[in-house]
């Protein structure tokens, strides 16, 4: 009797022993974080990584220029074409070494909504919001200019130092593959502004004979 008494004790220790390591194994205390804890960190790195896209070709522009970029950030800066309806728009700033160039970009649903913010554009350029005519090959400005117009887009490049207009032409050609202009100027500091016309057949920029 004695003999049956100190088995089934035997067996009832070593069946809590059991029931104990399974529970341990299976602790999250001592392998880490509860998977729903590891779930939202890994959910909001993604949420903030998402918030901002940025498009610019950072890679592209570097091959055609020659120049390292050191950052692209979101440009918050509103222009008067923001005003007019527009499907989307890019506006980053570009930092390679002490200078900052602004790359700014809309897109377009017809020619209505394009021409309106094309002429409102002239009419309130730059900072101080001047008035280029149509053409006009005597304006001047203290910075620089490049600006692209195609049939449902404008494409604006801006900077405090002149930069290669053939390196912009060449970018937006590949990524955008535009074929044809409107029309494009560019204003280098204190120079008078440039009219240019498009080669579409060597798809490079020259000046514009008619004006």
């Amino acid at each position: 009797m004695k003999e049956i008494f100190f088995t089934s004790a035997l067996l009832c220790i070593l069946f809590s022993c059991a029931t104990d390591e399974s529970k341990d194994v299976l602790s999250y205390n001592k392998i880490g974080a509860s998977p729903s804890k590891n779930r939202e960190i890994k959910t909001n790195e993604k949420a903030t990584q998402d918030t901002i896209k940025i498009n610019f070709n950072i890679e592209q522009f570097e091959q055609i220029g020659g120049l390292k970029i050191d950052s692209v950030k979101v440009l918050v800066q509103n222009e008067v074409i923001d005003r007019t309806k527009h499907i989307n728009a890019e506006k980053v700033n570009i930092f390679i070494d002490s200078n900052t160039i602004q790359f700014k970009s809309w897109n377009f649903q017809d020619s209505s909504d394009l021409k309106l913010a094309w002429y409102n554009m002239l009419d309130c350029f730059g900072d101080y919001c001047e008035s280029i005519e149509l053409n006009d090959s005597l304006f001047r400005i203290d910075t620089y200019h490049l600006v692209f117009v195609t049939d449902n887009s404008i494409d604006w490049i801006s900077s405090a130092q002149n930069l290669d207009s053939k390196d912009w032409s060449e970018y937006l050609k590949k990524e955008k593959f535009q074929t044809k202009y409107r029309k494009i100027f560019e204003t280098r500091i204190d120079e008078p502004i440039r009219w240019y016309g498009f080669d579409e057949k060597e798809m490079t920029l020259k000046i514009d004979e008619n004006d």
